[in-house]
């Protein structure tokens, strides 16, 4: 809920202080070069101590950094504070997949993470509905602290809210099993083919999805309460999306279910380089984050499923460190290009990249099926 109205709020409060979509780009690629740095210190701090105090520690680094960002608005410092909040978030991502992953088999866990990503993404459609009207409430009704502004009073209160998961995150337990004691997962030959696929799918997540906003507020020209409703209707679409994802893999199986949702979502930014109207580019945004979120518990899944559980924090590391220098470069580039070329272009390309990672994901069904685990004790010590 915290992190919902933040991440809906924050790069709309920026613009009203000069950046631009150049500069969020920037940031947005500062925040993945930290998730990034981040993924692998995070996975041999959650295999030391466990997942329940590298959870805790994301809990509080992300209150004291998220906070920082609301308050201190020089370029160069939210630059590092970009970065640290990489470095927070990367502790999400390596421990979320292993510690689904040790409480299911393998024919439960396509509908747990859809349980656990339809959870997340509907309070978030409640985040966008207060972050988009918070501000206004604040103003109207003159509630004020010092010298910030209504902005400043809803991002603040958001890292509050943040707070409260310190408490059921403190009550977790999880047995030390769930990370390696060893991690080499470049060794798997299923993970030599699913990286490079991760990695061009995730230049299109990093693309477009954290300009979003911007997207409504400077090519659609909408208010911020229109698009507080773009996006908690998207949201909302997104929890069907990821509870009837299960269905779609079990009839179709998990690479084919992957890449239909890929290639809807490519279609569906085509159409939205192409209109114009408000309405329309809503309902086109609703269906395109819908199939992107649609094939997460696919992804997740199909990772899961084909590394054995010894390795599956390394795999889980392997894949943040993919997504995260992936969307590193995609944001900076997204920005630029948005910001040069504009918005009808640069969705187009996006849309072509979409097309080219379920290409390469198509390739991967010949090698889905009772795919050879390398050992790592058969491995030379020379390797």
């Amino acid at each position: 809920m915290g992190l919902s109205i933040y991440f809906f709020l924050f790069n709309l409060f920026l613009l009203d202080h000069g950046y631009t979509e150049k500069t969020l780009g920037l940031l947005t690629s500062a925040m993945a070069v930290g998730n990034l740095a981040g993924a692998i210190p995070a996975g041999k701090l959650a295999q030391r101590f466990g997942l329940r105090v590298v959870l805790l520690f994301c809990f509080l680094l992300a209150i004291a950094v998220f906070s920082g960002r609301a308050i201190l608005l020089a370029f160069p410092l939210q630059l590092l504070f970009a970065f640290l909040a990489g470095i927070a978030l990367s502790a999400w991502a390596v421990c979320l997949s292993p510690a689904v992953a040790q409480l299911t088999d393998e024919r439960q866990r396509p509908f747990a993470f859809s349980l656990i990503l339809s959870l997340g993404i509907g309070v978030g459609a409640l985040g966008g509905l207060l972050g988009s009207r918070l501000p206004g409430w604040f103003a109207s009704h003159h509630i004020l602290v010092g010298s910030l502004q209504p902005e400043q009073l809803v991002l603040l209160l958001s890292c509050c809210i943040v707070g409260f998961g310190l408490w059921p995150a403190a009550k977790l337990k999880f047995g030390r099993a769930s990370l390696p004691a060893r991690v080499r997962p470049f060794l798997s030959p299923f993970l030599l083919r699913f990286l490079p696929a991760i990695a061009v799918w995730s230049l299109v997540t990093g693309s477009f999805s954290p300009f979003a906003n911007v997207y409504f507020a400077h090519h659609m020209h909408m208010s911020l309460p229109q698009i507080g409703n773009a996006f908690s209707i998207s949201q909302v679409s997104q929890v069907v999306a990821v509870l009837v994802a299960p269905v779609i893999f079990r009839r179709w199986g998990l690479i084919s279910g992957i890449v239909f949702t890929q290639v809807a979502a490519s279609l569906l930014l085509i159409v939205l380089s192409a209109i114009g109207h408000p309405l329309a580019a809503t309902a086109a945004y609703v269906g395109f984050t819908a199939f992107q979120w649609m094939n997460e518990p696919g992804l997740y899944s199909l990772l899961m499923n084909m590394v054995p559980p010894e390795e599956r924090g390394g795999a889980s590391a392997a894949n943040s460190l993919t997504m995260a220098a992936s969307q590193t470069i995609a944001a900076a580039c997204a920005g630029a290009a948005f910001a040069r070329y504009g918005y009808p272009s640069a969705l187009r390309g996006i849309a072509l990249i979409a097309i080219f990672a379920a290409a390469l994901f198509w390739s991967m069904r010949a090698h889905s099926k009772h795919e050879p685990t390398l050992e790592l004790d058969d491995i030379p010590s020379d390797t």
